[in-house]
């Protein structure tokens, strides 16, 4: 996060929800229907804000945002606000939509006006390079040197939920990371002149050979809260790195049960969930009631 002047911010209304679930609700439901995400240890997370959400970027990562976001909405009625990348709020329709859901660049302005209102504050360290993905680092972090998160944590004195994701990663399969691909000739020289940063640019396959992601099961754990606040607002690099390191193996090994999970899933396959959800539309339809196992 880069310093810069604060945005506008403020609460996030259940009026700002509900235009937010006209523009993208039924694509969220549907997707939502076709994940059939599993989330666990929501009863970690504090329902009082401020509180900063600490985790892992699934590949292509709004889809696995947007399902965790709107599936926390449904169970504990929190919205979790948003740092993103400023890429983000550089096309014009696209920044509507994050604007509408709530987002803010991440900037250190930015999440101490969330944390003033009480917000609860989601927050990727690997950014971008998590969601353009190399071959090999399906579910790894790619957290760099960053302690910036920490610090501000720590700043706030707010709790610190790392929460684990599993199941994005596998709706794609790398054909060039970006380091194979700014090895053609021209590309990097293209990269430059589109001012796009190395870690944005890969070749993705989804659902046969199209972009289509494959609707994979998704799982989301979130761990015990962690009190930034026993740093007394001391913020320092050391104390920094201690926070990151107690959040990154939270992180770490919640995927790590995540992929055990997965692994033993019988319904982990979308063909396996197909005809009970088939059935369970077909119900909706006849307008009786969704019988569909949950």
């Amino acid at each position: 996060m880069s310093e810069a002047a604060a945005p506008p911010v403020r609460p996030y209304s259940d009026e700002d929800f509900g235009r937010l679930r006209r523009l993208v609700g039924p694509a969220v439901d549907l997707w939502t229907a076709l994940t059939d995400p599993v989330f666990e240890g929501i009863e970690n997370i504090p329902l009082d804000g401020p509180v900063l959400m600490v985790g892992n970027h699934g590949m292509m990562g709004t889809l696995d945002a947007a399902i965790m976001c709107f599936g926390l909405r449904q169970r504990l009625g929190i919205w979790p606000r948003g740092l993103a990348d400023h890429v983000h709020f550089r096309i014009p329709a696209w920044r509507d939509l994050f604007r509408a859901a709530g987002a803010v660049e991440g900037t250190h302005d930015g999440f101490r006006a969330l944390m003033r209102i009480g917000a609860h504050v989601v927050v990727y360290p690997g950014g971008v390079g998590e969601v353009f993905k190399r071959k090999g680092e399906q579910y790894h972090l790619r957290w760099k040197e960053r302690i910036g998160f920490a610090k501000l944590a720590i700043e706030a004195g707010c709790k610190v939920v790392p929460f684990s994701a599993v199941g994005a990663d596998d709706s794609y399969s790398v054909l060039m990371g970006s380091d194979e691909m700014l090895k053609i000739p021209g590309a990097a020289a293209l990269a430059r002149r589109l001012k796009l940063k190395p870690d944005y640019v890969g070749l993705y396959r989804g659902l046969g050979l199209t972009a289509l992601p494959r609707p994979e099961r998704y799982y989301f754990r979130f761990a015990p809260a962690i009190d930034a606040g026993r740093f007394a607002g001391a913020v320092t690099d050391e104390n920094a790195w201690t926070l990151r390191r107690e959040v990154e193996a939270a992180v770490e090994a919640g995927i790590d049960d995540l992929l055990a999970l997965q692994a033993e899933d019988p319904d982990r396959r979308f063909r396996r969930r197909a005809l009970p959800l088939a059935k369970g539309l077909w119900r909706r339809l006849r307008g009786g009631p969704d019988q569909t196992p949950r």
